[in-house]
């Protein structure tokens, strides 16, 4: 997935008394919070691949987390959908979750992220076999360095992979960077994409950019490229890998 831009809403309901006053949704619920998000990007490219044949994608998802020990250990689950399918039209839809935190100790400058991701493609090869539905076991780390420096490193893996015909590894470490008295930010990432078999995929996939806020929306646009890329046997300028220029435009609830 890309990275998501995410905000926070509260739900309003009309009480029609006497005072015709308004009932405002509490902002935290019993056991921990709701979060969602929404965006619109030019184009929805995953890991370096196009996933909806370079048309623009309006993307959204629900998260709910709470806090298990303090800033330490959080539980959360989510759920995630955007167009897919390249020319078929077909939607996406991943559901995850797992634990975050900060390590105790050096809270400050070291963080994880450890959960389970489903993969899901309604109406993609539903009737196939193997099944195009695939789940992704991943953690990440990410360090806090001098001048805001960020910096993460995730693992996923899974055994069957898209199709259900290979293990499965990815291997991505981005940054983010601030730009002093700008409301600016760069970010960077470069990724491998790798399989045992034949017919799976081995290619590097990396991205950079600039990202604002502004008038309550997050903006970034990006530039992405493949290495390598050999999947379904076509080459580096096909829709599927290669070069593109992403826009995209979020709000959060």
């Amino acid at each position: 997935m890309l990275k998501k831009i995410v905000a926070s809403s509260s739900l309003v309901f009309l009480m029609f008394t006497n005072d015709a006053k308004a009932f405002e949704f509490p902002e935290k619920l019993p056991f921990g919070e709701i979060s969602a998000n929404v965006t619109f990007a030019s184009s929805y490219i995953w890991r370096g691949e196009v996933q909806n044949g370079n048309n623009p994608a309006i993307q959204g998802g629900f998260d709910w987390s709470m806090a298990v020990i303090d800033t330490y250990a959080s539980l959360y689950v989510g759920t995630w959908g955007s167009p897919a399918g390249n020319t078929d039209g077909y939607l996406e839809l991943d559901y995850y979750g797992g634990i975050s935190g900060a390590v105790p100790g050096i809270e400050d400058y070291l963080s994880y992220d450890a959960g389970l991701l489903f993969y899901d493609y309604p109406g993609l090869g539903k009737n196939q076999s193997p099944s195009q539905d695939f789940l992704e076991y991943y953690g990440s780390l990410g360090v806090a360095l001098p001048m805001d420096l960020g910096v993460s490193y995730y693992f996923g893996y899974s055994p069957s992979g898209y199709g259900g015909q290979y293990d499965y590894t990815y291997q991505n470490v981005s940054a983010e960077l601030p730009i002093p008295t700008t409301p600016l930010t760069l970010f960077g990432a470069m990724g491998f994409e790798g399989s045992d078999n034949e017919g799976g995929e081995n290619y590097t996939d990396y991205n950079f950019g600039v990202s604002t806020s502004a008038f309550g929306l997050d903006w970034s646009v990006y530039y992405t490229a493949t290495d390598g890329y050999t999947a379904t046997g076509v080459d580096e300028d096909t829709s599927a890998g290669g070069q593109h220029v992403v826009f995209t435009m979020g709000a959060s609830f």
